[in-house]
C-alpha cells in the first residue's frame, strides 16, 4: 500500500513538472536565441559604423539620416546587452520584454536607414543590411513566442501560489 502511494506520488509530481515545462522553450534554445541576437547584432555594428551619412548630404539626402545612424548604434548596444542578460537569466521577464522591445525598436531604425543607404550610399551594402534584417526578423518572432510562453508559465506559477496561500489561509481559519 506504501509503495502504490509513493508510486503515485512520483507519477503524479513528473506529471505536473512536465506539463508546467511543456510549453516552455528549453533553456538552452533561449541562450542559442540570445547568442544568435547578438552574432546578428555584431554584424550589423560592423557595417553600421563604417556608414558615413554626413557624407549623404552632398547627394541630397535628408539630415535625418545622421540622426537615425548614431541612434541607431545606441540602441544596438542596448539590445547587445539586453540579449545578453536574457542569456544569463532566462525566465526573468523583463530581459524577454526588453530584447522584444528593443529587437523591434532597431529593426524599424535599421529599415529606415537600409533606405537610406540604398538611395544615398551604395545598393549592395543595402542588401547586406536587409539581410540582416531578415534574420533578425526570425529572431523577433522567436523572442515573441518565447516572451509569450514565458509570461503564461509565470502567470501559471502565480496562479499556483495564489491556491496555495488561499489553502493555508483557509486551514489558518479553521
Amino acid at each position: 500500500m506504501v509503495y502504490i502511494r509513493i508510486t503515485l506520488l512520483v507519477i503524479t509530481c513528473l506529471i505536473l513538472g512536465h506539463a508546467q515545462q511543456g510549453g516552455m522553450l528549453p533553456r538552452w534554445q533561449v541562450e542559442e536565441l540570445s547568442a544568435s541576437i547578438v552574432k546578428n547584432i555584431s554584424s550589423a555594428e560592423k557595417i553600421i559604423m563604417q556608414l558615413q551619412p554626413k557624407e549623404w548630404l552632398e547627394n541630397g539626402a535628408p539630415d535625418v539620416y545622421v540622426e537615425q545612424h548614431q541612434t541607431l548604434l545606441d540602441e544596438l548596444e542596448k539590445l547587445k546587452l539586453s540579449a545578453e542578460s536574457l542569456h544569463r537569466d532566462p525566465e526573468r521577464l523583463t530581459y524577454a520584454i526588453d530584447t522584444l522591445l528593443w529587437l523591434e525598436r532597431t529593426d524599424v531604425l535599421l529599415a529606415s536607414l537600409t533606405a537610406g543607404v540604398r538611395r544615398y550610399y551604395n545598393g549592395s551594402i543595402a542588401k547586406v543590411l536587409e539581410s540582416i534584417r531578415n534574420r533578425n526578423s526570425g529572431n523577433i518572432t522567436q523572442t515573441k513566442l518565447y516572451f509569450r510562453q514565458l509570461a503564461m508559465h509565470l502567470e501559471n506559477r502565480l496562479e499556483v501560489a495564489h491556491k496555495e496561500a488561499q489553502r493555508c489561509r483557509n486551514q489558518l481559519v479553521q
